[in-house]
């Protein structure tokens, strides 16, 4: 068998490839070329993976190697007793792994939110901790007045002391652009658009003409996605960061609640593979995500990658 045609069936047909594994160790994979992670992997896959009904729906429904590892992901969420049900039903649908990956989070039971509290750990080298659990909000405006200092303890004490915490909310205004808006240029200080009436204007025009300049005003594309961000003073570096803010106030990742004040601002399309810096390229993403996030367009999938779909960043396995 040709080398690529030998690789692409072993992601296609993993069944048949689970059945080869099992009963081999982590060592003897590694041993013919196998790495370590690939190698522990497919060794816990295999003996759940190649018995009966389960396998038999896998081969049926022409399930991938991805769909596996989506399926194995969301069923470790369950007790055990309640696994191999689960395993079964995803593996009976029909669909690609996105697919199945919707069904299958809405399958699971939902997460009771936690119990308001809090609670301190101390240890014996005098160095203590607390941990708070509430309403978001409130969480948010006790964060916010250290969470960019090196001393968080010593911070929120001199804020409670000084009086209490202020939370500065600032508005930024989203104005949606004309389906047959055309962005000109986009590479100089403002970005330059053709407008559906003929008239060639800058972000700045555009939302002069409807809105008070001393505001900020984020452009936003139905298919681009963020476009520029307009105000009376300019933002330099941090314009970009304000508008996938704007675009994802928290991680674009499925189900990540990290904040985008502490996310990264990863590119859609990686740098490398030929992405550029343009804020519809452009979203923000937690370190962990950012990490795991499937960057190589030719590499076999894993966690998913993220792109912008409609305008919107979502998640996807191809």
């Amino acid at each position: 068998m040709d080398p690529i045609d030998a690789f692409a069936a072993a992601f296609t047909y993993p069944v048949a490839l689970l059945r080869a594994v099992t009963g081999a160790n982590v060592a003897s994979l590694t041993a013919r070329g196998i790495p370590a992670t690939y190698a522990r992997e497919l060794t816990d896959l295999a003996p759940i993976y190649t018995r009966g009904h389960l396998a038999a729906a896998l081969e049926e429904n022409g399930h991938g190697l991805a769909t596996i590892q989506i399926i194995e992901k969301l069923a470790r969420r369950l007790p055990t007793g309640a696994r191999h049900t689960f395993r079964l039903t995803l593996a009976r649908m029909v669909g690609d792994v996105d697919h199945i990956h919707a069904a299958g989070r809405a399958l699971l039971p939902a997460t009771p939110p936690p119990k308001t509290g809090a609670r301190i750990t101390r240890r014996k080298n005098h160095v203590w901790s607390v941990t708070f659990t509430g309403p978001a909000a409130t969480i948010a405006q006790l964060y916010d007045p250290f969470k960019h200092t090196r001393d968080p303890a010593t911070a929120l004490r001199d804020t409670i002391t000084r009086g209490g915490v202020r939370t500065v909310l600032r508005p930024l205004v989203v104005i949606p652009l004309h389906h047959t808006t055309k962005v000109l240029d986009g590479t100089k200080d403002e970005t330059t658009f053709c407008c559906s009436d003929g008239v060639i204007r800058t972000s700045t025009h555009i939302a002069n003409m409807e809105l008070d300049e001393t505001w900020g005003f984020a452009l936003t594309h139905p298919v681009a996605g963020p476009v520029d961000l307009v105000r009376t003073q300019r933002f330099a570096n941090t314009k970009q960061r304000i508008l996938a803010t704007v675009d994802n106030p928290t991680c674009a990742w499925d189900g990540c609640t990290t904040p985008a004040d502490e996310c990264q601002i990863h590119h859609l399309v990686a740098w490398h593979h030929g992405g550029h810096t343009t804020s519809s390229n452009l979203a923000t993403c937690c370190a962990y995500h950012n990490g795991v996030n499937d960057d190589n367009p030719n590499a076999p999938p894993r966690y998913g990658h993220l792109t912008r779909h409609n305008g919107k960043v979502t998640r996807v396995y191809h």
